[in-house]
């Protein structure tokens, strides 16, 4: 189903295709991307983003149920994986994520920091 259209309309469309242009910007090709808050993150959109990462790949970090319904529903992407965490308990090695997608919104924390790549950035995403 295409982003957007769920709900119909012109403006949810609207909405869906700033949204794709903005990560058309955001998401480079080898970036590797940890995302936060994947309970907020429809997994369509999770598609989409891995798709888009053609060298790099996604990491999704969650509570334990919406882990394992997003490994089973995105089980024939090679390039994401999703993960047992929350933005204060990251389970992964220092400086790695280029990207961290934070759509949950909240204030940066030391963890977010720890796991951030020096030159990552940090985009705050709205669903």
């Amino acid at each position: 189903m295409p982003l957007g259209s769920r709900q119909g309309g012109a403006a949810v469309q609207g909405c869906a295709d700033a949204h794709n242009r903005k990560m058309r910007g955001e998401l480079k090709a080898s970036d590797r991307v940890l995302v936060l808050g994947i309970e907020k993150c429809p997994a369509t959109r999770l598609r989409e983003w891995a798709t888009a990462l053609s060298e790099g790949f996604l990491v999704g970090v969650g509570p334990e149920e919406e882990v394992r319904a997003l490994r089973r529903e995105l089980a024939e992407l090679d390039n994401a994986m999703f993960t047992v965490g929350d933005r204060w308990e990251i389970p992964w090695r220092d400086a790695f994520f280029t990207l961290i997608l934070d759509v949950e919104g909240s204030a940066q924390t030391p963890e977010m920091k720890r796991v951030l790549a020096a030159g990552g950035r940090v985009s705050i995403i709205e669903t």
